[in-house]
């Protein structure tokens, strides 16, 4: 089976030959580490470490205010930038991470609707997207046997970048008919780049939604909360890719699991990362919704970070072999990224125990 064969099935809750291989990498990992360590420049880590996914592409709303954007303060390591919501963030230079947040605008419902809310509706979708090259890309990448998904963020974050995380979670509660307002236009304008995209470029052979909705102790928001304020959105956008054939995998950050349930139910195929350092393990959730999800990721970066081997060795093969002992749907990767903490060698080595025990 080739890689986009073996995701396919995967993604459709069958169980193929082998389990996939994915794996995310922190920017800056060639420049602080790999490359002294013996990485050629310029290397393709989907092609060198033979991974079963190709991602490409970016969909977010479109900046409403380019005449806020402007560059606050730069220096050697870092640039300040206020971006076209008026919110500003300081970007590093020579590392990974999220960005810091320093300031928003967008902080109540009257500045959206006095200066943003109908910049927003009117905003043309077209320009945020570079279609040439978007169809370049597409090309090369539909001709290689990888799995392709196109990428973006949905309302979770895009709340977050713009609103900043204080006022987001004050104003789910508190502001509802603002929430509800704000989050029914973005999605819009998500449903109206997807549908450019997919009529001008074409159609790839997945989703990939990224939706930070937890953090190392819980998710950020009750589960009423999120059935009220952040489900409908995921249906309308999840809904538009379903009538398109296209299996959805969602990407978020810490412990989610109490909006597992409504992931599902707006027709998630397939959940990642499920970070280790929160108390998820792959293998349990594995046990009660392994007919229903895809799983992906959860090797807890840590171990890799160690460099002890016997820790590697019992983390990856008792995480995969669980999985395989379920028969669950299972892509094999890190619980988020690897770090320029993580020794090559040992990042290769747990391939090596991969690819020797890697089939069903």
């Amino acid at each position: 089976m080739t890689s986009r064969e073996i995701i396919k099935s995967l993604l459709a809750k069958e169980i193929p030959e082998r389990v996939g291989l994915q794996e995310s990498f922190w920017p800056f990992i060639m420049e602080n580490s790999w490359g002294a360590q013996g990485m050629p420049p310029g290397t393709n880590f989907s092609e060198h470490f033979n991974l079963d996914m190709r991602g490409m592409g970016w969909c977010s709303v479109p900046p409403p205010r380019p005449d806020l954007a402007a560059v606050i303060e730069e220096d050697d390591r870092k640039v300040v930038r206020r971006d076209g919501w008026g919110a500003t963030f300081t970007f590093w230079k020579e590392k990974g991470g999220t960005p810091e947040h320093v300031g928003f605008t967008v902080t109540s419902p009257e500045v959206w609707r006095r200066d943003f809310r109908d910049a927003v509706m009117g905003a043309d979708v077209r320009a945020g997207i570079d279609v040439p090259t978007f169809k370049a890309q597409y090309a090369d990448a539909m001709a290689s046997d990888r799995f392709v998904v196109f990428s973006g963020l949905m309302i979770f974050e895009e709340m977050r970048r713009i609103l900043g995380d204080v006022t987001m979670l004050e104003a789910l509660l508190l502001e509802p008919d603002w929430m509800d307002d704000f989050n029914s236009i973005i999605t819009q304008k998500h449903i109206e780049s997807y549908e450019l995209i997919f009529s001008e470029v074409g159609l790839p052979d997945g989703i990939h939604i990224y939706e930070d909705l937890g953090y190392t102790q819980g998710a950020f928001v009750s589960p009423a909360c999120h059935r009220k304020r952040i489900l409908p959105h995921h249906k309308r956008l999840f809904n538009l890719f379903k009538d398109h054939n296209l299996p959805i995998i969602v990407h978020t950050c810490g412990d989610f699991r109490p909006h597992l349930d409504s992931l599902v139910e707006a027709g998630a195929d397939c959940i990642q990362a499920m970070e280790a350092k929160t108390g998820m393990n792959v293998v349990e959730l594995a046990k009660t919704y392994k007919d229903k999800l895809c799983f992906m990721g959860n090797i807890d970066v840590r171990a890799l970070e160690s460099g002890d081997r016997n820790r590697i060795k019992e983390e990856c093969l008792g995480k995969l072999n669980g999985m395989k002992e379920l028969r669950a749907p299972y892509i094999y990767m890190s619980d988020h990224s690897i770090s320029p903490n993580v020794d090559l060698a040992d990042y290769e080595y747990m391939l090596e125990l991969f690819w020797a025990n890697c089939r069903y």
